[in-house]
C-alpha cells in the first residue's frame, strides 16, 4: 500500500510511524498531506511549531489543512480518550507529533494506544502516531506495534498492515498491572483500614491543602479518592485500607482491598455505556487525577496522585 493509496474507509484507521529525524517525519507528512488535500479530505496536523511551518512551505495554505499544537506532554489517557472523539468527527486525516512519554507514564500511555482502537472505531478517520524512535526504548516500540493496525515506512511513504497488532481487549488484559511508584516503598503520611468515605474525604482534602495544591486538583483528589474506595467497598473485599504520602504540591494515595480488583480491562478508559453506569465513577476519577492499576497477591491497589506528572 502505498501513500497514494486509500487505506479503505468507512473505518478508523489506526497507524504508527517512527522518526529518527526532522526530515524523516517531514518526508513522511508532506505525502501523506498532500494526497489528502488532492482527494479534498479534510486533514488535521497536531505538530510542534517548526514541523508546522515546514508543511506549510511544502504544501501552503488550504482551507483542507487545519494545524494545531502537539501535545507537550503525556496528560491523562482517560481524557485524550473522552476529547479525541468529537476531534476525530471532523477530520479525514489526522496525524499527531506524539510527545516523549516518561516511562513512569509509560504503563498507562500504552492503554491508551490500545484503548483508542475500540473507543473509535466508529469513527472514519484515517489517524498516525507519529513518535520519534530516538524517544523509545525496546520495549516501547513493541508496545507500540501491538497498539496499531497499521504501519508507515519510509522510505518511500508506505504504510502496511501490522502483523504484530493484538486484539485490544487482550493487550488491555495483559498491560492492567502497573509496577509501584516509588514513593510507595517509603512509609506513607498516614494510614487507614477500614474508613468511612467521609472520613477518607476530610482526610485527603486536609493533606492536600496542607501540600499547596490548588483548590481544583484537591477537590479532583477528594473526588477520586471517595470513587475508588467506595468502588473497594462494594466491590471488594474488606480489610480497605487507605495510605497517602505528601510531596511539595503532589499527593499520592493508594486505595488496596484483598478482592481481585476490576475485572472490565477497559475500566476507566472508556465511559460507561449509560449514565449513572456503573463505573461512571471511575472514569470520571480517570480524568481528574492520574491512577494506575495493580492486582498482587494481597488483592488489588488502586494508586492516585494528583496534580499530573507533566505539572510538577
Amino acid at each position: 500500500m502505498t501513500s497514494t493509496q486509500r487505506v479503505g474507509r468507512p473505518g478508523f484507521h489506526h497507524e504508527l510511524f517512527l522518526h529518527g529525524s526532522a526530515t524523516e517525519l517531514l518526508e513522511f507528512l508532506v505525502p501523506f498531506v498532500a494526497d489528502g488535500l488532492a482527494a479534498q479530505e479534510r486533514t488535521l496536523l497536531l505538530v510542534r511549531p517548526d514541523t508546522a511551518e515546514m508543511v506549510l512551505n511544502r504544501v501552503g495554505p488550504t482551507p483542507y489543512l487545519t494545524l494545531q499544537p502537539a501535545l507537550p506532554h503525556p496528560g491523562r489517557p482517560a481524557a485524550h480518550v473522552q476529547a479525541a472523539g468529537p476531534m476525530l468527527a471532523d477530520y479525514a486525516r489526522v496525524l499527531h507529533e506524539e510527545p516523549a512519554v516518561p516511562d513512569s507514564q509509560w504503563p498507562e500511555w500504552r492503554r491508551l494506544e490500545a484503548v483508542l482502537n475500540l473507543a473509535l472505531r466508529h469513527h472514519d478517520t484515517w489517524a498516525v502516531c507519529a513518535y520519534d524512535r530516538r524517544t523509545l526504548s525496546e520495549e516501547m516500540v513493541a508496545d507500540l506495534h501491538a497498539t496499531h493496525p497499521l504501519i508507515g515506512h519510509h522510505p518511500p511513504p508506505q504504510h502496511q498492515h501490522n502483523d504484530r497488532y493484538q486484539d485490544p481487549v487482550e493487550f488491555l488484559t495483559h498491560t492492567r498491572d502497573s509496577p509501584p511508584d516509588p514513593i510507595e516503598l517509603s512509609a506513607p503520611t498516614v494510614e487507614l483500614v477500614d474508613p468511612l468515605p467521609a472520613t477518607a474525604r476530610a482526610t485527603v482534602y486536609w493533606f492536600a491543602r496542607h501540600a499547596q495544591l490548588p483548590t481544583a486538583e484537591a477537590d479532583n483528589i477528594v473526588f477520586a479518592t471517595h470513587e475508588i474506595l467506595a468502588n473497594a467497598i462494594v466491590h471488594g473485599r474488606p480489610p480497605t485500607v487507605l495510605r497517602l504520602w505528601t510531596q511539595p504540591n503532589r499527593i499520592t494515595v493508594t486505595v488496596t482491598d484483598t478482592g481481585p480488583g476490576p475485572t472490565d480491562p477497559t475500566a476507566g478508559l472508556l465511559p460507561p455505556e449509560a449514565p449513572n453506569e456503573t463505573g461512571t465513577g471511575l472514569w470520571l476519577s480517570h480524568q481528574l487525577v492520574d491512577i494506575t492499576h495493580r492486582r498482587h497477591p494481597h488483592g488489588n491497589t488502586i494508586r492516585l496522585a494528583s496534580p499530573s506528572h507533566d505539572l510538577r
